[in-house]
């Protein structure tokens, strides 16, 4: 059984992570398995995402990073976290290419810009 988790970077601002968790609450009408982890500054944090999909009988997780650009997070430490968690809690990790590199978001952005 396939799991999900949506990867956040987290912040101060509770409204930030409130976005987040909004998003999630929207995804989980549709998908199963499916939960949100913040990388620093909120929780839960990505090793708790991981634990409470495994206990619900997940064997493998996809991990959407929600970055837009792809700095540092994105190239070294999203990659470690993810490599280190699966070795550790032993699960297969995929983690996706960042939000901001799948062509659906281009093609969202366009259909903002250019709605009559």
């Amino acid at each position: 059984m396939n799991g999900y988790i949506l990867l956040s970077h987290g912040s101060k601002v509770q409204a930030s992570n409130d976005a987040s968790i909004d998003i999630l609450k929207k995804l989980r009408e549709n998908i199963l398995n499916i939960e949100l982890a913040f990388l620093e500054l909120c929780e839960p944090n990505f090793e708790e995402a991981v634990k409470k999909l495994k206990a619900a009988g997940v064997s493998a997780i996809t991990v959407l990073p929600l970055f837009l650009a792809p700095g540092k997070h994105v190239r070294e430490d999203v990659p470690k976290l993810a490599s280190a968690c699966s070795k550790k809690l032993n699960i297969k990790i995929d983690v996706l290419e960042h939000i901001g590199a799948n062509s659906a978001y281009v093609k969202m952005i366009e259909s903002i810009l250019l709605k009559d």
